[in-house]
């Protein structure tokens, strides 16, 4: 298997874990599975979601046409998705390895380039990326009785640049931000650029066509990954010069 196939199935796959196969077939709290099935033993959770963490230590009924290939007391890494999370959990096998140093290896790999990918994009389609501090912020327009439930509530914060990392700000000193300042569910995790917010910024500049006049010819920061940490500015360099290489 290639190493870009294996990345697809990483990416496809959400929960990838160690686990011993227990016995064919599924458990009896599986009723109703059909195909080929084994019950296994999660030894260790390498990838998921925060619900499906609680899964480690219990045993699960895996299934699919992969299924029929498992070994009984045979340990593998398995690529699968959660289909029924219960009592008893049901996950379907998209793929599964044998435990080895060099599965080990090349599945860690693949995780750790599918996790980082949604900042990589980020680094990748700023048009800039500076490290600062917040000054102030004020509404953008006053506000409207026409707004509508999920308004983004336009603020704009004003930043004092420190380093810029890609792109250029010219000899200003400061620059706007425009942030999503609603608490709404479509824009709670964006950031909140708000007096004394410091950080790394990774900024695009906005687009008229989806936003008020005002905000023309300004940087926006939407996204949760807009703002980070400064402990994370080795990370976004690092990511910065992977995609100068790939050039």
């Amino acid at each position: 298997m290639s190493s870009d196939q294996l990345l697809a199935l990483v990416g496809r796959a959400g929960f990838i874990f160690r686990g011993k196969v227990v016995r064919h077939g599924a458990s009896h709290a599986a009723a109703g599975v059909e195909g080929p099935a084994a019950t296994v033993s999660v030894h260790e959770v390498l990838r998921s979601t925060h619900v499906l963490q609680g899964l480690a230590g219990r045993d699960v009924t895996i299934f699919g046409e992969h299924a029929a290939n498992l070994h009984a007391g045979a340990s593998y890494i398995f690529l699968a998705d959660c289909v029924v999370l219960g009592d008893h959990a049901i996950l379907r096998d998209h793929s599964h390895f044998e435990v080895s140093p060099d599965a080990d290896r090349d599945i860690a790999e693949a995780i750790r380039i599918e996790e980082e990918r949604p900042l990589r994009e980020r680094v990748a389609g700023a048009d800039l990326i500076v490290t600062g501090r917040v000054t102030a912020s004020r509404q953008l327009e006053p506000p409207s009785i026409r707004r509508s439930e999920h308004d983004p509530d336009w603020w704009v914060a004003r930043l004092a640049v420190r380093t810029v990392v890609k792109g250029k700000t010219g000899k200003e000193k400061e620059i706007d931000v425009l942030f999503a300042n609603s608490d709404d569910l479509s824009w709670y995790k964006s950031p909140k650029l708000h007096e004394g917010v410091s950080g790394v910024f990774l900024l695009r500049l906005a687009e008229p066509n989806h936003l008020p006049k005002a905000a023309r010819n300004m940087f926006v920061a939407a996204d949760p990954l807009d703002h980070l940490p400064a402990e994370r500015l080795p990370e976004v360099e690092r990511l910065l010069q992977s995609e100068k290489g790939d050039r």
